[in-house]
């Protein structure tokens, strides 16, 4: 039977089926939730913003709907635990959110706004973000999550104190509310308060001192004994989510205080948030039974038998689909499927027997269900948006149900919906504005399963998932993509010509379904030269994969463009190159995006052939001197030992190695003795807190937290004479230009005399800082400390980034 699927996206009249079987605690909590109408939004800048403590205390003690809204996606941030950056980064930011809410009970949800990087001020962030998109965005989202209470994690009077991103956040949280308040047919929030702390108060004897009188302290280390947790733990498994940032926790046992400041709203006599706020059925016309009805299979639950609740959970979904409101009738009808669904002890799945398709590929599905209860229940049909299968199965008794469907896959690219077109610095673009805020882009195949119980309905929704099964893992379960035909992918993101040089290119062809062929060509700018013109392509086999060469030419002067290339395949052309992102914490992830690749002409000398790369947080850096013919070793710094450092022209010390890597607190004695023997040295920025040691240099220097965020921020040559800055190549203001994101962050602010600052710069309205790049003498050898982003800069292709960068790793 062939069955047309189409992308779709079903609202809340189904609920979401993951293979996850509940205990009958998590059922009984699910049931009290089921009787509590009541939400919270809590709203900041960034994953990882949020305070899981607050968000896990509403979501499963008070039972409220909440949920977390973070402006952007943390593109901007740095990695822990790979060499993702950018959009990559945030991929894997916005699973690591999603990850958290599945331990803490909450929603996720975005708007468009871009993390561009630090930014010193909310004025700097308005100006890049596009104010009143995000105000329009974060109003819109707050018109349907509907929350009664909303709660900012920072204050809008922090200005200059914190991240421009996180005052602004407070500040657009305040205007949204104010402008809903005057709107009497929009939905009016009845409190918005700041999760206030110590921090914002400067000290902890600030804030001891200081006047309560506003403000709710609510103890959120409370223990739950249906789940035998304290908040504290489901709090620190969230927060250890955000494994990207290093913020693994532990919970605090005992009292944990939370500040409600209450900005806007309300006010209060009591300590509670939700005071003079209906929260109970009857703030719905007709809820008044709903709630009595819940509360009776409440009372009479069976956690032994969890199933015997099941037909009065039906009734239930019956009179709530009776229910005028529409609002919390559809979020309360999702919930009661998923509660029906546990409570059978139900399991529902959509597999695909392939974990990526390409359009026209024939995709071979199994649905299966079993029903390990003594309830009788029924599958009545399976839809689509364009078909229905109709069953009519009663189902046995632990009796598995499975039946195979074979169709063509059809419908759009799965890509992140925010990354499909090229957006601003501030601003990520869509042309689906009803994905706006959505965590993820919907998946592409979705199935309805509608069963009953004595005739009376209830349903669930199965996203297409791949499931595999790994040898230390277990089972794997990921999303099923639809992908393009063909990936292509250049040899390096950047590759970098001496003036009239020819050199090869590789193009690597990837056929990601049964077959491909058509034509390769490769574009560059005018006053490059490619030859061939075209190469044939043929390609067998579902993941293989061929290397095709071009020559290209770079010009007798020095010039930035683009390598972009093509396959033409049935008259379609094919641009997109793949990343995959895998992680043992979040889904795999395939990123679709514009082949190309930067080429830069440009004169360049680089006085070093190889090079030892002491790893630390991950970074490119060592993939884009590879591209330049210069031999890269990387190793741990656990194996670091002098007798294989003497063997390399220069040593350097990758990103925040010196935060992430335990070897270093004893290591670095080998280090120095490198140095002294007349080793060359380079240590790139580490941040200020959680240092392995403090011993970062064999002399003194103590970083701060410093940083030149204006990636266009004047440089000032102290001292143009220095060798450093003329061998091999001659380093002016010039090779400034073109940086992204930033100049460089965590800058030393006290040195040993023996070091040399060399580059002055600041942001505007800042003092000078000097510690962007420190060069000594020591022993026998030379030694750079710097908090330059040339992480950021060399994966960039920026020419004078490079430049710099040779001279410091070159021979003295």
């Amino acid at each position: 039977m062939k069955i047309r699927f189409l992308i779709f996206f079903f609202l809340a009249l189904f609920s979401l089926v993951t293979s996850n079987a509940q205990s009958s605690s998590a059922i009984y909590k699910q049931l009290q939730k089921l009787n509590f109408l009541g939400s919270v939004l809590y709203l900041a800048a960034h994953p990882d913003d949020e305070n899981t403590r607050v968000i896990s205390y509403f979501s499963n003690h008070v039972l409220a709907r909440t949920a977390y809204l973070s402006l952007t996606r943390g593109d901007g941030g740095q990695n822990l635990i790979g060499s993702e950056l950018r959009e990559g980064l945030g991929l894997i930011r916005t699973q690591e959110l999603m990850a958290a809410r599945n331990v803490d009970g909450g929603l996720q949800y975005f708007t468009m706004a871009n993390d561009f990087g630090y930014s010193k001020n909310p004025e700097e962030t308005l100006s890049i973000w596009d104010k009143e998109q995000v105000l329009d965005q974060t109003l819109s989202r707050i018109q349907q999550f509907k929350p009664d209470v909303i709660i900012n994690r920072f204050s809008s009077d922090s200005g200059g104190r914190t991240h421009g991103h996180h005052t602004a956040s407070a500040m657009i949280s305040e205007w949204v509310f104010d402008q809903l308040q005057r709107d009497e047919n929009a939905w009016h929030p009845q409190r918005l308060f700041h999760n206030t702390s110590w921090f914002f108060y400067g000290s902890r004897e600030n804030f001891e001192r200081a006047s309560k009188k506003g403000m709710l302290a609510i103890d959120m280390g409370v223990f739950d004994p249906i789940t035998g947790k304290t908040n504290a733990e489901i709090a620190a498994m969230s927060r250890s989510q955000h494994k990207s940032q290093g913020f693994g926790s532990a919970p605090s046992f005992g009292e944990r205080i939370e500040y409600l400041e209450l900005v806007k709203g309300k006010q209060l006599s009591q300590n509670d948030p939700f005071e003079g706020i209906n929260t109970s059925w009857t703030r719905l016309k007709g809820g008044a039974a709903i709630g009595e009805a819940i509360q009776k299979i409440i009372d009479g639950f069976d956690f032994s038998a969890p199933y015997k609740s099941a037909l009065a959970l039906v009734e239930v979904k019956a009179m709530l689909d009776q229910l005028e409101e529409e609002h919390w009738k559809q979020i309360k009808i999702e919930e009661i499927n998923k509660i029906i669904v546990a409570c059978l002890g139900m399991e529902v799945q959509f597999n695909a027997g392939i974990p990526f398709g390409v359009r026209g590929e024939k995709l071979p599905v199994k649905f299966l269900v079993n029903n390990p209860s003594p309830v009788t229940v029924k599958i009545e049909k399976v839809q689509w948006l364009e078909a229905v299968l109709d069953l009519n199965k009663t189902l046995g008794q632990n009796q598995l149900f499975s039946k195979n469907i074979d169709t063509d896959i059809t419908g759009a690219i799965s890509s992140p919906y925010w990354l499909l077109e090229s957006g601003t610095p501030g601003m990520y673009p869509t042309k689906n504005k009803d994905w706006i805020g959505k965590a993820n882009t919907p998946n592409p195949y979705v199935a309805a399963v509608i069963f009953s119980i004595e005739g009376k309905k209830f349903s669930a929704t199965l996203p297409l998932q791949y499931r595999s099964t790994d040898p230390v893992r277990g089972e794997v379960v990921t999303p099923f993509q639809v992908l393009p035909k063909a990936s292509l992918k250049l040899n390096a993101p950047v590759s970098l010509f001496a003036h009239g040089e020819s050199r090869k290119v590789k193009v690597t062809v990837k056929n990601l379904g049964p077959s491909t062929t058509g034509t390769l060509r490769l574009k560059a700018p005018q006053s490059w030269e490619v030859t061939p013109s075209s190469v044939p392509v043929k390609l067998q086999g579902k993941g293989n994969e061929v290397d095709y060469y071009f020559k290209v030419k770079a010009p007798q002067k020095s010039t930035v463009g683009l390598l972009k290339p093509s396959l033409v395949s049935d008259g379609q052309s094919i641009n997109f190159s793949l990343q995959e992102i895998s992680y043992d914490h979040i889904p795999k992830q395939y990123l679709v995006s514009p082949a190309s690749a930067k080429i830069v002409a440009l004169n360049l000398k680089m006085g070093v052939k190889k090079i030892a790369y002491v790893e630390g947080a991950g970074d490119l850096i060592p993939d884009a001197l590879t591209a330049l013919g210069v031999e890269v070793e990387t190793m741990d710094a656990a194996n670091i030992t002098l007798e294989r450092l003497n063997n390399f022209d220069a040593v350097v010390v990758g990103i925040r190695a010196f935060n992430v890597k335990e070897a270093l607190a004893y290591k670095n004695k080998i280090l120095w003795d490198y140095v002294a023997a007349g080793g060359n040295l380079l240590i790139q920025y580490n941040t200020s807190r959680r240092l392995k040691t403090n011993e970062l240099s064999p002399l003194d220097l103590n970083l701060s937290r410093d940083r030149v965020s204006n990636e266009k921020a004047v440089v000032k040559i102290l001292h143009p004479n220095h060798p450093i800055l003329n061998q091999p190549n001659s380093i002016t203001e010039e090779d400034f230009e073109g940086w992204v994101q930033e100049r460089g962050l965590y800058f030393p602010n006290q040195w040993d005399s023996k070091f040399t600052p060399l580059f002055e710069m600041n942001d505007e309205g800042e003092s000078p800082k000097k510690g962007a790049l420190l060069v000594a003498q020591y022993g026998k050898g030379r030694l750079v400390y710097t908090g330059l982003s040339f992480f950021r800069q060399l994966p960039a292709g920026v020419p004078g980034a490079y430049r710099l960068f040779f001279n410091l790793i070159a021979k003295p």
